[in-house]
């Protein structure tokens, strides 16, 4: 990976260039030793330097004439010996150049100096994107509509060449290379000061592991966000400090919690772990009663331990009737079939959940048990991405795709630490909390036409993160949640902007009041429409805006205003 491209082409031209320096050192040599006369009829020979211009246009094929005098017999013949062997040495070497353009090897070179060129250059925070497959793609395409830059790697050469020919928001650079290797991670940027998480979402749970060691080895600052299927690789990652481990098993059961028990925060959670763009989920209604489980594998188990510990009574079938831990009552079969869904008791179930490994199996199973029960509340697993436009043709009430649990779930961590935290809490309390938090960041969530995700600020009342409200309190301005809210141009009018939790040391407030007076030390999860990401990032970094925000004045800062107007007093 760090071989240098100059030195490669050296290497592989010598021959070449041997040649071509050979030929015309002959033919310059040849013209210095042939005998001339002069204009006026007296013996003369070429210097070294005239004889090397006349080869040089000579070998090229220009042709300017014979100078600086007429030329003899014999400096005519070695002429023509000198265009044949010049051109000759042309040809080889222009024919090594291009055989040697063509080599796949120094095409990976050249495209990995250009890949390190442009990690080198980087001057604001961006993602190392370790697998691009569906979730890596999710992944990248998500960050970079949040404005984030992104450098991907993967070893499967088409998945890099795809990447180069799509268009994104913001840029991402991608190379073929193994992620296991320590040396290609520092070459896509680890050890970078602007690297700021590395994302280990690859298909194999050994190769997430060990990006995940080496990048917490390697880069302890950095943060780590990593993808696993099976529980034991999950525990082990968390073990060393993974910030964030996503098993898409435990997202697909969380998100089928949130639906049968707490709808409100299922539409909330859903619309804020999506990508962006994605419209606000229909309230769901799920209704009582036995649901039939098609598939028990990884998702079925997990969904079959959900409905039992929720009480709900759920019939299993499962085509490997052999398979450890079956429930008692399996029915044998696809689930694919008219006569296997009439045994399983589909005709007077409530629900249906396909989540066999089989895409075209789980849309079968749907749209045979609608055809035997319309009523049915249809719960549905897309394992591969490509297949999802089928499923959403199929209009399931649930569906979920691995790959966009993964990313949104990864995705909402980075726009917002607190965001996982806030969920948390309002597992606590009522879901009509959940109902006003919607509300006030999405006014009218049932509209036909999508509103805009909100901008997720993570903001920490101190010097470092929020230097202009900290300047604040020094001064001795007492601050309150509604300074969020206000128009910095405009006393007395608001911005959309809310305030939707504040933490301070263990207590928690969701949705505080505009009067609530901050802290050092307080942590706020705000949301602003994207159009106020500027404002909302110079309310915290600017002191003029800040000032200009909480009393509505102008802040004088240089020495001849600070003359000529006095310096504003502080006041509490």
């Amino acid at each position: 990976m760090r071989r240098s491209t100059a030195l490669l082409f050296f290497r592989r031209m010598r021959v070449p260039l041997i040649v071509l320096i050979s030929a015309y050192s002959i033919a310059t040599v040849g013209f210095t030793l042939m005998p001339g006369t002069d204009a006026d009829g007296n013996p003369w020979r070429m210097s070294v330097f005239e004889a090397f211009y006349v080869v040089s246009y000579t070998g090229s094929t220009i042709g300017f004439g014979e100078v600086p005098y007429e030329f003899s017999k014999a400096q005519r013949l070695w002429t023509m010996v000198s265009i044949y062997l010049t051109v000759i040495a042309w040809l080889f070497s222009i024919g090594s150049i291009i055989s040697l353009m063509q080599d796949p090897a120094f095409s990976q070179a050249l495209r990995g100096a250009r890949f390190r060129r442009a990690v080198r250059n980087y001057d604001q925070p961006f993602y190392l994107l370790c697998g691009f497959g569906d979730t890596g793609r999710l992944l990248a395409r998500s960050l970079s509509e949040l404005r984030h830059p992104v450098v991907v790697i993967d070893d499967a050469p088409e998945k890099i060449d795809a990447l180069s020919v799509e268009t994104h928001r913001f840029p991402i650079h991608g190379y073929c290379m193994d992620a296991r290797l320590p040396e290609n991670l520092i070459s896509a940027g680890l050890q970078s000061r602007w690297c700021a998480g590395v994302l280990a979402a690859t298909a194999n749970d050994q190769v997430n592991l060990k990006v995940a060691v080496t990048a917490r080895l390697i880069n302890q600052r950095t943060a780590v966000y990593a993808r696993a299927d099976e529980k034991s690789v999950a525990d082990n990652m968390r073990s060393f400090d993974t910030a964030h481990v996503v098993t898409p098993t435990d997202e697909f059961v969380r998100r089928l919690r949130l639906l049968l028990t707490r709808p409100h925060a299922y539409r909330l959670y859903q619309w804020l772990h999506s990508p962006p763009g994605s419209p606000i989920p229909a309230l769901p209604d799920p209704p009582s009663g036995r649901w039939v489980l098609c598939g028990f594998g990884r998702f079925g188990r997990s969904v079959y331990r959900l409905l039992r510990e929720l009480k709900i009574d759920v019939k299993v079938i499962e085509e490997n009737i052999d398979l450890p831990g079956l429930p008692e009552g399996a029915i044998g079969g696809r689930g694919t079939q008219a006569e296997t869904l009439r045994e399983a008791g589909i005709e007077e179930a409530v629900g249906i959940l396909a989540t066999t490994r089989d895409d075209v199996d789980n849309l079968s199973i749907v749209i045979t048990a609608r055809e035997l029960n319309d009523g049915l509340f249809s719960a549905v697993l897309a394992n591969q991405w490509s297949s999802e436009p089928l499923f959403r043709a199929a209009e399931p009430d649930f569906l979920a795709q691995p790959g966009e649990l993964i990313a949104g779930t990864i995705v909402s961590h980075i726009r917002s630490p607190l965001l996982s935290h806030l969920f948390r809490r309002l597992d606590e309390v009522e879901d009509a909390v959940a109902a006003r938090i919607l509300e006030r960041i999405a006014p009218d969530p049932d509209q036909a036409e999508t509103p805009e995700q909100p901008e997720l600020f993570t903001v920490r009342l101190s010097k470092k993160r929020a230097p202009a409200l900290h300047w604040l309190k020094e001064q001795g301005f007492g601050i309150d949640v509604s300074l969020f809210q206000r128009h910095p141009g405009r006393p007395g009018e608001k911005v959309p902007v809310e305030v939707l939790m504040l933490t301070r040391g263990d207590d928690d407030q969701l949705l505080p009041d505009a009067a609530t007076r901050l802290e050092s030390g307080d942590r706020l999860l705000v949301a602003c429409p994207p159009a106020l990401v500027r404002r909302m990032q110079s309310l915290l970094e600017n002191e003029a805006a800040a000032y200009r925000a909480l009393t509505g004045d102008e802040l004088q800062q240089g020495w001849l205003l600070k003359k000529l107007v006095g310096e504003r007093p502080a006041r509490s």
